[in-house]
């Protein structure tokens, strides 16, 4: 049962008087953010979009390119090209490496909503505005994966939609087929997760875990997975161990079978705890490292900056040590600091 029909479109509790704790600008660097959207195109390169800063801001800098190796950011200006997008918070760039395309979809910029699919091609780094056919959506803090060259969209907010009674939330599955520039709902079976805004759905191999969000004034704390390849969703139980109730954590696959969630926020404001979930035993464990757990952080990146032949070595020989670098972009503490900083860490999942 939804609680009230009305939802702010920004969820962030900001507190008066903190504007002194906000992150400096750093020169040659993205201005500090959270909710923005960023991917790797290479295990050298990620391309950071858009975001949210102090004073509720869509941050102006919206385009940056990062040399991961020298730590190098480089803005990226399309004066000349009117098919972008402009500085939105809430959207998500997901990047399709058969094809080297992001893209881009949903997301707000001032309060007015964005349903376009923006193709940014990495090769020739030129906008493609995409005037699809079907039934659009329109969302924002939505998900959105690539499988098989299609883009898999779940849940999120409808911003014009938020004082209807309907409920501002989506539980629906929309997938937008690049070849044909069509929309369409695939039929699936199974417990359809709630509602859900701020969540986390990651990859694995054909395997879709969405877990967490914030339904209204409710914070989930429940794991679905949907086997796309029989478009079945299968809760999975309550377990011990596993994280609190929470929303805009970052959520990043380190195998096939593992799936590391940090941190987020709920009523109580920003978190800055990390687990892995284990899909081959259904379990969660926790996950102690200084560096990822120093501060409350919402909102932010995780990257994965190992290669493919070393992210699942435990799948090969289970006695070895699982070793990732991992780096770590954004977000904020939901008390009026945000975050432009870098941080490589390596972690030991095994």
């Amino acid at each position: 049962m939804l609680l009230g029909n009305n939802f702010p479109v920004r969820f962030c509790v900001y507190l008066q008087g903190k504007t002194d704790l906000a992150v400096e600008e750093l020169q040659g660097s993205p201005s500090p953010r959270w909710c923005h959207a960023m991917c790797l195109t290479d295990l050298g390169t990620a391309v950071l979009i858009g975001g949210e800063g102090v004073d509720q801001q869509s941050c102006k800098d919206a385009l940056w390119k990062l040399e991961i190796d020298n730590d190098f950011w480089l803005p990226v200006g399309f004066q000349l090209q009117n098919a972008r997008p402009l500085c939105l918070h809430g959207h998500t760039a997901t990047y399709d490496p058969d094809t080297k395309r992001i893209y881009i979809f949903g997301g707000i910029r001032e309060d007015k909503d964005y349903s376009n699919i923006y193709i940014l091609d990495t090769v020739t780094w030129k906008w493609l505005l995409v005037a699809a056919k079907g039934r659009m959506p329109v969302l924002t803090y939505h998900s959105a994966t690539i499988y098989r060259k299609e883009l898999f969209v779940f849940g999120g907010t409808f911003p014009k939609k938020a004082s209807q009674a309907v409920g501002p939330c989506s539980n629906v599955l929309y997938v937008f087929n690049p070849e044909h520039e069509i929309w369409y709902q695939p039929i699936s079976e199974g417990d359809k997760p709630l509602p859900r805004l701020g969540h986390s759905a990651t990859l694995l191999k054909n395997k879709l875990l969405i877990f967490g969000g914030r339904r209204t004034s409710i914070y989930l704390s429940d794991m679905h997975i949907l086997d796309l390849g029989f478009m079945e969703y299968t809760p999975v139980p309550l377990l011990a161990g596993q994280p609190s109730a929470r929303c805009f954590h970052a959520a990043l696959a380190v195998s096939d079978q593992k799936v590391l969630i940090s941190g987020g926020c709920n009523a109580k404001g920003a978190l800055q705890d990390a687990f892995v979930f284990h899909l081959d035993t259904l379990s969660w464990s926790t996950v102690i490292h200084h560096d990822l757990c120093s501060v409350p952080r919402a909102g932010h990146t995780l990257l994965d900056l190992t290669p493919a032949h070393l992210m699942d070595v435990d799948k090969e020989n289970r006695e070895e040590h699982n070793l990732h670098t991992v780096l770590v972009f954004g977000g904020s503490n939901c008390a009026g600091t945000f975050y432009n900083s870098t941080v490589k860490i390596q972690l030991d999942l095994g």
